[in-house]
């Protein structure tokens, strides 16, 4: 994988968590019912991770480090989002309901992303060895 792609998935990342925040916006703007305020820490942006082709090893050591603390903090967000789910009252309107639920589901695609970005680069350089 080159730097451009690895820019890519960067900015593929960074481009879901703008939908998701576009679609709340252009759903308030049209008077869907705003969601009360998250008790679910927002995650943390994702990780720059190495470039396999020519990182050192602690340099992988710190991507590997640093792509753990960011999965964990993504689970961490669909576990309370899930938890949100399951005590909102059953009157909830429907597209609330449905935009937790894409918020969990969203944090949970991003980690898989984030992983499978990290195995390119360790693939490419476990290739140098």
């Amino acid at each position: 994988m080159n730097v451009f792609s690895g820019r890519l998935m960067r900015n593929v990342l960074s481009g879901a968590v703008a939908g998701a925040i576009l679609i709340l916006t252009v759903s308030m703007a049209y008077g869907a019912p705003a969601a009360p305020k998250s008790p679910c820490a927002d995650p943390p942006r994702a990780p720059q991770m190495p470039q396999g082709a020519t990182a050192s090893d602690e340099e992988m050591r710190e991507g590997h480090d640093a792509l753990q603390k960011y999965v964990n903090a993504l689970q961490d967000y669909q576990n309370c989002a899930e938890g949100v789910i399951k005590a909102l009252p059953a009157d909830t309107n429907p597209a609330i309901r449905q935009q937790w639920e894409a918020n969990a589901n969203a944090a949970i695609d991003a980690a898989h992303e984030i992983a499978d970005v990290y195995s390119i680069q360790l693939r490419a350089f476990k290739a140098r060895q």
